[in-house]
């Protein structure tokens, strides 16, 4: 549906929309160019734009993609002023929380997933995916020698999915780790090129039947692993970041044990699951705000929750 959220009798022009994800109950878009986050409410009805940095004074310029992790939303953003490059955090209401730079300082980020207890950003300065804490402590890359790295992200099984868009034939392409890094499939998209003409790479998600959607500076297409071919889905589109959408009111997450309430069951299993959350795609249920662990903020959910 290329109608599906537009900016036609909006308060807003979309420029560079460059990632749509949901947060909380609510469709959150970034513009790279307009610099905004552009929110939505499940029936795409426009709420509000969020342009402000936590940095005082500072406001966005040149954001990228997303992601969630617990209860914080973290934009990569790349502005004129390398003093406010880096990460910016905010809450699911669209308030500043939190802000930390990459590194080295001043570098171009692209994207940011939840990992674990960690988080993966992709450096387009450095050519890697690297891990960050939280708080922004960097601690170590989880793959090198990506040319020009732009989406990132951790699928529901664990794996994760990344793709390099500028670089020589056999480097850019999309990439597909196992959570311990090891390969699970490269996609040269040179291939694509021969296909459908010269493009830039930008993002790419695995299919149900195995099969992987790529998006580019020319459009959408699939990629049929069995045929190691491509189709075109939508042509004369500039694509940017792909995530799936699910429009399913955000549930009860206290609700360990989905009983439809919460009580002392969810309590009994915070307190049996008390401790680091096993590595994917092994489940984590009581780990109620996808902190990597089962704690303290864990437990003051099911008291906050407590009730039907």
């Amino acid at each position: 549906d290329v109608t599906w959220i537009t900016d036609i009798g909006q308060p807003f022009v979309f420029t560079t929309p460059k990632e749509a994800k949901v947060v909380g109950n609510e469709i959150w878009v970034s513009d790279q160019v307009a610099d905004a986050i552009h929110r939505f409410d499940f029936d795409r009805n426009y709420l509000s734009s969020i342009t402000a940095h936590f940095n005082a004074g500072a406001l966005l310029d040149n954001l990228r993609g997303f992601g969630i992790h617990g209860s914080n939303v973290y934009l990569t953003i790349d502005p004129s002023n390398n003093a406010n490059s880096g990460v910016v955090a905010y809450d699911f209401a669209g308030t500043p929380t939190g802000y930390f730079p990459g590194v080295p300082a001043g570098a171009s980020l692209f994207d940011i997933a939840p990992f674990g207890k960690e988080l993966l950003i992709s450096n387009s300065t450095t050519d890697d995916i690297e891990r960050y804490s939280p708080a922004g402590a960097f601690l170590g890359t989880f793959q090198t020698n990506l040319d020009f790295p732009q989406q990132v992200d951790a699928l529901p099984d664990g794996t994760i999915i990344a793709v390099a868009t500028i670089g020589a034939a056999g480097n850019e392409g999309v990439y597909h780790w196992n959570p311990d890094g090891s390969l699970i499939r490269y996609i040269d998209t040179e291939g694509l090129k021969v296909a459908f003409g010269e493009h830039v790479p930008h993002a790419a998600w695995p299919l149900e039947d195995g099969n992987y959607l790529i998006a580019s500076s020319t459009g959408v297409y699939k990629y049929d692993v069995a045929g190691n071919s491509f189709s075109e889905i939508l042509g004369d589109v500039d694509g940017q970041y792909i995530n799936p959408i699910d429009l399913t009111p955000a549930p009860c997450p206290a609700d360990v044990d989905d009983s439809g309430s919460v009580d002392v069951d969810d309590l009994v299993a915070v307190i049996l699951g008390w401790g680091d959350c096993p590595k994917p795609p092994a489940s984590c249920d009581a780990d109620i705000d996808d902190s990597g662990a089962v704690d303290v903020d864990d437990l003051v959910a099911v008291i906050l929750g407590w009730g039907d």
